[in-house]
C-alpha cells in the first residue's frame, strides 16, 4: 500500500499497527483506533501473570506447592493469574496504543549521522550521567567490592594460586589499579580510581546508545527522559560503583550492542568502513577477555548477523569472530596464561542447570533411583551427601562436587542419565531451575545492593581458598583496607533508605523487569510493528537472559549489563527505524547517504 504524498515525500510512514500500514489522518480521541482484542498482548499478559503468582509460590516455598496444594488452591491460583492477566491485558493495551499513535509520527529511516549525533549530544547526556553516579561514588567511598573481587585480590598479591576461574585479564586490570594504590600510601586510593574510570566508561556507553538511538530518529523529550532515569535510576546507581567482572565486561557491552544494532541496519554496508569492523573485533575480544562466557554471545550473535546481512558480508563477519576466537580461546587461555602459571577454569561454571536439577532429583526421589543411575551420579556428584548440600536458591555447593577430572566416558554416562530423569521427573526439574531463577521472572524481588564493604563473613572462605601460608590475619588486615570510612555512614544510611523506596514499592526497579519483561516488551513491539530490525536488536538481551538463568544464584551483579543497556532497550520502544534492503550485489557503498538524506529539506529531521 502507498503512502499518502506528503508522507511518502518526507520519509515518514502513515503508520503501522500489529503489522498492518494506517492511512489517513491520526485519531482525534485517545479512543480512536483502539483494539480491544488482540491475542499477542493476551499470551503476553497471561504469560506475566503465571511468571508473578508462580514465582511468588517459589519465592514462599522453593515450590509451586502453594497452587498446587489442594483443587481449591490449584483454582484460586487459575483465578489469580486470570485476574492479574486481565489487569495487565489492559496496561499493555494502553501502552501500545500510545506508541501506535506515537508511530505514526516517527521516521523509518536515520535522521542524522552518528558523527552528527555524537557532536551535539555525546556530551550532554555524558556529564549529567556519570556527574550524578560519581557523586554517589563520593559519598560511599572508596565504593562497593564484589567478594569475588576479593579473592582476585589475593591471587594478584601472590596469597592464593592464581586462576582464570574468574578472568584473569579482570584480575590483572583490578591489580594495576591496587597497585596503583599502594604507591600513593592506602590501597583504597587505587579502588576509588578504578571506580572512577568505569563509572566515566560505563556513562560513555550509555551516551554512545542514546546518541545512536538519536541518529534513529529518538526526540529530544524522551532522550532526556533517558538520561534521567539512567542517572537517578537506584539501580544504575548502585551497580555503577560495583568493582566486579561484570561491571568491567559491561564497557564493552553497551558499544558492542550498538555496533551489532548497526551491522544489522546497514545489512552489513557498515563493515565496508575498516575502522568499524577493527572497532567490533576489538570490542568483541574484549567482552570475552573480561568473562568468558561471552564467547557465545559473539557466537550467537553472530548467527543473527549471518542471517540478516547480505552475502557478500558473511566472510568478514565469520572471519572476525575466528579472530575472536584464536585471539582469546587460543593464544590468550591456551598459551600466555599457561605461560604465567595461571590455572585453568573447570567446567562447572556451566552446569548449574544439570547439577541442580540432580540434586533436587536425589531429594525428593532418591529411593526411587535405580542403582546404576545411582553409581553413575555418584562418580561426578557424591550420592551420599548431595541431598544435604541441596540448596534451592543456589547451585554453588552442588557444582562445586562435579568431577572435573573424570573421565569423558563418566562424563558421558551422567549426561545420559541426566537426560533419562529430566523426562523422568520433568516437574521436579522445572522446579530446580524455577527455584533458582524465578528472580528473574518474577517483579517481587528488588534489585538492590548495599554499597557497603563488611567482608567479615567472607574470611574463613578466602582463607580456605589461598595458601596455607597465608594467614588469617592477612586477609583481615586486607580487608579492612577497603571499609567505608565511619565519617560519611549517617550520610550514605539516609541515601540508601531513600533510594531503596522505589525498588520497595514498584517492579520497575525489579530483577525481572531489567532481566525478562523489558526485553520482551520490546520484542512484542517489534512483532506487532513487524520491525524486524528492533527484533534482532532484542536478541543480545535474551542472550543474557540465558546467561542469568544458566548462573549459580539469582545475584543483583550478574544485572549489570542488563541495567545497563535497558536505556537502549527502552529508547527502540520510541523509534521505527527500520532495515536497509539487502543489496546481494555489490555496489558502490555512498558513505554520506544518510548525511545527506538528514540534510536534505523533503527528509525528516527531528527537533531532537
Amino acid at each position: 500500500m502507498s503512502l499518502p504524498g506528503a508522507a511518502r515525500q518526507s520519509g515518514y510512514r502513515a503508520g503501522v499497527t500489529n503489522g498492518e500500514e494506517v492511512t489517513g489522518a491520526a485519531p482525534t480521541h485517545w479512543r480512536d483506533g483502539i483494539r480491544w482484542w488482540q491475542p499477542l498482548l493476551a499470551f503476553v499478559a497471561l504469560l506475566f501473570a503465571a511468571f508473578t503468582v508462580v514465582g511468588s509460590s517459589f519465592q514462599r516455598t522453593a515450590t509451586a506447592i502453594d497452587l498446587t496444594r489442594s483443587t481449591a488452591s490449584l483454582a484460586r491460583s487459575v483465578l489469580l493469574i486470570a485476574l492479574l492477566a486481565v489487569l495487565i491485558y489492559a496496561a499493555l493495551v494502553a501502552l501500545f496504543s500510545w506508541l501506535d499513535r506515537r508511530d505514526r509520527r516517527l521516521p523509518t529511516t536515520p535522521t542524522t549521522t552518528m558523527t552528527a549525533a555524537m557532536r551535539r549530544w555525546f556530551i550532554p547526556c555524558w556529564l549529567p550521567i556519570s556527574g550524578a553516579w560519581l557523586v554517589w561514588l563520593a559519598l560511599h567511598y572508596p565504593g562497593n567490592m564484589d567478594a569475588d573481587t576479593m579473592a582476585q585480590r589475593l591471587q594478584w598479591m601472590g596469597l592464593a594460586k592464581p586462576s582464570d576461574h574468574h578472568p584473569w585479564f579482570d584480575t590483572m586490570v583490578f591489580g594495576w589499579f591496587w597497585d596503583l594504590g599502594d604507591a600513593l600510601g592506602n590501597a583504597a586510593f587505587g579502588f576509588f580510581g578504578y571506580l572512577v574510570v568505569q563509572v566515566l566508561a560505563l556513562g560513555a556507553g550509555v551516551a554512545f546508545c542514546l546518541c545512536y538511538l538519536t541518529k534513529l530518529g529518538l526526540s529530544r523529550r524522551i532522550r532526556l527522559a533517558l538520561v534521567i532515569i539512567a542517572a537517578f535510576s537506584p539501580a544504575t546507581l548502585t551497580l555503577s560503583i560495583m568493582m566486579s567482572k561484570d561491571g568491567l565486561s559491561t564497557i564493552f557491552w553497551l558499544p558492542f550492542l550498538v555496533l551489532y544494532a548497526e551491522i544489522a541496519r546497514t545489512r552489513g554496508r557498515i563493515l565496508r568502513r575498516v575502522p568499524v569492523s577493527a572497532a567490533m573485533v576489538c570490542i568483541c575480544c574484549l567482552l570475552v577477555l573480561t568473562k568468558r562466557t561471552n564467547i557465545y554471545l559473539a557466537a550467537l550473535s553472530l548467527v543473527v548477523l549471518l542471517i540478516v546481512v547480505s552475502k557478500r558480508f558473511w566472510l568478514p563477519l565469520v572471519a572476525g569472530f575466528v579472530g575472536v576466537a584464536v585471539v582469546t580461546l587460543g593464544l590468550w587461555t591456551s598459551v600466555i596464561l599457561p605461560a604465567w602459571g595461571v590455572q585453568k577454569p573447570t567446567s562447572n561454571d556451566m552446569l548449574s542447570i544439570p547439577t541442580q536439577q540432580t540434586a533436587r532429583i536425589v531429594k525428593e526421589h532418591g529411593p526411587e533411583v535405580p542403582p546404576d543411575e545411582r553409581a553413575t551420579i555418584d562418580t561426578m556428584l557424591r550420592w551420599n551427601t548431595l541431598a544435604k548440600v541441596y540448596a534451592p536458591e543456589r547451585s554453588d555447593a552442588v557444582k562445586a562436587r562435579w568431577r572435573d577430572d573424570a573421565p569423558a566416558a563418566q562424563k558421558r554416562a551422567y549426561f545420559e542419565v541426566w537426560f533419562k530423569q529430566l523426562f523422568r521427573y520433568p516437574g521436579t526439574a522445572a522446579s530446580a531451575t524455577a527455584a533458582n531463577t524465578y528472580q528473574y521472572f518474577t517483579p517481587t524481588t528488588p534489585l538492590r545492593i548495599g554499597n557497603e564493604n563488611n567482608f567479615s563473613a567472607h574470611v574463613d572462605n578466602w582463607k580456605k581458598l589461598s595458601y596455607p601460608s597465608t594467614s588469617r590475619a592477612e586477609i583481615q588486615t586486607l580487608a579492612d583496607e577497603i571499609e567505608d570510612p565511619d565519617a560519611l555512614q549517617g550520610v550514605r544510611d539516609k541515601l540508601r533508605k531513600t533510594v531503596e523506596i522505589l525498588p520497595d514499592r514498584t517492579f520497575f526497579a525489579s530483577m525481572a523487569f531489567y532481566a525478562s519483561w523489558l526485553p520482551i516488551l520490546l520484542a512484542v513491539a517489534a512483532i506487532r510493528r513487524r520491525n524486524w530490525f528492533q527484533l534482532a536488536c532484542c536478541w543480545p538481551a535474551f542472550i543474557n537472559l540465558a546467561f542469568l538463568v544458566a548462573g549459580p544464584i539469582a545475584f543483583a551483579r550478574y544485572l549489570i549489563p542488563a541495567t545497563m543497556f535497558s536505556s537502549f532497550l527502552l529508547g527502540l520502544l520510541f523509534t521505527a527505524a527500520r532495515w536497509e534492503p539487502r543489496q546481494e550485489i555489490a555496489v558502490p557503498v555512498d558513505d554520506d547517504r544518510d548525511a545527506r538524506a538528514a540534510a536534505h529539506p523533503t527528509e525528516p529531521v527531528l527537533a531532537g
